[in-house]
C-alpha cells in the first residue's frame, strides 16, 4: 500500500457560507501536500450546484491507500475554514443487525 500524505476537502456553500456541504464524491488522496495544491482550482470548477465553492488540502499521518479517512471540519467566527484529516479507525454501528452509518463528526 502506497502512503496517503494528503487529502482534499471538498465543500459546496450557500452565498452566505451559512450552509455548507462536502462534495459528495469519493475523497481524492494525494502522495504530497504540494501536488494536491496543484489540482485545487481545477477541482473547485468541478464542484456544481452551490454559488460558492471551497477547498482545503489537509495532511494525513500515518494513513495508507484503503484506509478510511475521516475530516473534521468548521469555518472559524472570520469565516476561515478549520480543517483536520485523521485516520478513521471507527467500526460502521449496527442497529438490529443492519448496518447504520455514523453521522460526520465536526468539531
Amino acid at each position: 500500500m502506497e502512503p496517503i500524505i494528503a487529502v482534499m476537502l471538498m465543500l459546496g456553500c450557500d452565498d452566505a457560507m451559512m450552509v455548507c456541504r462536502e462534495n459528495p464524491e469519493p475523497v481524492r488522496h494525494y502522495a504530497s501536500v504540494e501536488a494536491c495544491e496543484n489540482e485545487i482550482e481545477t477541482r473547485v470548477r468541478e464542484i456544481d450546484g452551490y454559488p460558492v465553492a471551497v477547498a482545503k488540502c489537509l495532511p494525513v499521518e500515518g494513513a495508507a491507500t484503503g484506509e478510511r479517512v475521516a475530516i473534521d471540519w468548521q469555518f472559524d467566527p472570520t469565516g476561515g475554514l478549520l480543517a483536520e484529516a485523521r485516520i478513521d479507525d471507527t467500526k460502521p454501528m449496527t442497529v438490529g443487525g443492519e448496518l447504520q452509518m455514523a453521522s460526520a463528526e465536526r468539531f
